[in-house]
């Protein structure tokens, strides 16, 4: 992405799923009940993390009311999400995020820029314990990273 809250965007723009608010994906998203969402975004909330292979961490943090923020290397990107209640293909989850607003400064992957208003969608895989998944750029485990740790209440 220049971030896709980082990672996510390089992975998006390649596969061609990022798009802007408008049109029926985001009317679609905007459309869903407050509790579909907090089904969904139970299994997600709290604080994860992970630490690259250049030993930059990044944390996203995931509430219970769909909003959420990315710290990568100096940025800091706040967010909306909605995870699928069940999941969509195998054991993968869809997640759905919109970049409401970023700090600038460099991420993990070295690169900056405003991603405000953008949108893309990625599949979360959860460990039978849920402390630990990876995120995956389609339903599969082709192209990955990870794995994001939960990290303890007040941890972050």
């Amino acid at each position: 992405m220049k971030r896709m809250c980082h990672r996510f965007r390089a992975a998006a723009v390649a596969l061609g799923v990022l798009s802007g608010l408008s049109g029926p994906a985001g009317a679609a998203t905007a459309e869903r009940t407050d509790a579909t969402r907090a089904a969904g975004n139970t299994r997600l909330t709290g604080v994860w993390s992970w630490t690259d292979m250049q030993q930059c961490t990044e944390s996203y943090e995931y509430r219970a009311d769909g909003s959420g923020q990315v710290s990568s290397g100096d940025e800091r990107t706040d967010v909306r999400y909605t995870l699928s209640p069940e999941p969509q293909e195998g054991d993968f989850f869809r997640l759905d995020v919109t970049i409401q607003h970023n700090s600038g400064g460099k991420d993990c992957l070295g690169e900056s820029g405003d991603d405000a208003g953008e949108t893309y969608t990625v599949f979360v895989t959860f460990q039978p314990d849920e402390n630990t998944h990876l995120v995956c750029y389609q339903p599969d485990f082709t192209r990955c990273f990870g794995p994001l740790r939960r990290q303890p209440p007040g941890a972050h």
